[in-house]
């Protein structure tokens, strides 16, 4: 049995981890509290430049997090545009959770989609080249330069100064390292034959992903260099972190979007990222290869910011990384891309391998 972190919960099978004498593992040694640098300083970066119709965009997705950012750049009396890139793997609550929010807060919402269902499509493409390594990284690619280019290009065009950004401390702080160099140790091991239906099916996801890349485009950025980090250019809208500012707490952000503005919380006892039904492969991915799930890791990270007890913790790590559950989840999302049985075997066949 994996021992853990007698802190934080982290497992020993985590890339790079180290315990002491006690137990403590390096990232609880080496973590320190972020402390918010509070409303006045946000207001006055806001207010520093100044916007010809709106004061900032934001992100909307339909959870917590950034639908709290919209609450609160009503109840500051920001002049906010919602955004909201809506590709094929949102689930419906979080649709739905988008109109409550913007509606019942009188805040413009702008929704953006793709052509041709370009997300679907390249997804698919992707999985099913993965099949037989077993895992699943790179799935976040398209969303994560998605969103970033969609904010970018809806700032600049419409001269707004700041892009707002929903994003936590507790979850940013891993990185295993490479998913790319996680993912060619795989490669390597595999037949030529599954080599060639990878390298077949990939090559149509990068068709997609350089699809996407000339649909919204970055500046700056090579539309075929599509495995590369993209970078928004520096001279352009600037993105806040809000919660570097404001005071994150879980239970009082859920309690306080139910009563202003009718968000729904999801039927299950963690609603981080829910929104979005890729999310079970990250987890599946995660708790296969480190022994401990992408939503594990954001737990542990609850732990060190003092937002979860040690005990409160261990019964929903043990709840999110139930395996039976896990693969149930995995396969509902395989069967959602129509990805075939034969390959759908595959990914539970490959035995798990620390990296």
């Amino acid at each position: 049995m994996n021992s853990r972190c007698t802190q934080c919960l982290m497992p020993d099978t985590y890339p790079n981890i180290t315990f002491d004498e006690e137990g403590v593992c390096n990232h609880c040694r080496e973590y320190i509290k972020p402390e918010p640098l509070g409303v006045d300083e946000f207001l006055q970066k806001v207010h520093s430049r100044e916007g010809k119709d709106f004061d900032c965009v934001l992100g909307i997705s339909g959870g917590k997090d950034s639908s709290y950012v919209a609450y609160l750049t009503k109840k500051l009396g920001l002049r906010a545009l919602a955004v909201s890139y809506d590709f094929p793997f949102m689930v419906d609550l979080a649709r739905d959770n988008i109109k409550k929010v913007c509606g019942n807060l009188g805040i413009e919402l702008l929704v953006v989609k793709s052509r041709n269902n370009l997300e679907y499509d390249l997804m698919r493409n992707h999985l099913m080249s993965l099949a037989a390594t077993g895992t699943t990284w790179g799935q976040c690619m398209f969303c994560h330069y998605g969103i970033e280019a969609v904010l970018y290009e809806t700032a600049k065009s419409r001269g707004i100064p700041f892009i707002l950004s929903g994003v936590t401390h507790s979850e940013t702080w891993w990185n295993p390292g490479s998913r790319l160099g996680f993912l060619a140790k795989h490669l390597k091991k595999l037949p030529l034959g599954e080599q060639m239906r990878f390298g077949f099916y990939q090559s149509k996801a990068y068709l997609g992903l350089v699809d996407q890349r000339l649909q919204f485009p970055l500046p700056g950025n090579n539309p075929l260099n599509v495995y590369a980090h993209a970078n928004a250019p520096a001279d352009g809208p600037e993105t806040i972190r809000v919660f570097d500012y404001i005071e994150w707490d879980q239970e009082n952000i859920e309690r306080t979007l139910r009563e202003e503005t009718g968000w729904q919380k999801p039927s299950k006892d963690l609603s981080w990222r829910y929104d979005c039904i890729l999310e079970p492969l990250l987890d599946y991915t995660f708790k296969k290869e480190f022994g401990i799930s992408s939503a594990g890791l954001y737990i542990c990270g609850l732990i060190r910011a003092g937002k979860v007890t040690r005990e409160e913790a261990l019964k929903l790590i043990e709840t999110n990384e139930d395996q039976a559950c896990l693969d149930a989840n995995l396969k509902s999302v395989l069967e959602f891309l129509n990805i075939p049985l034969s390959l759908q075997q595959k990914f539970f066949e490959a035995a798990p391998e620390r990296i």
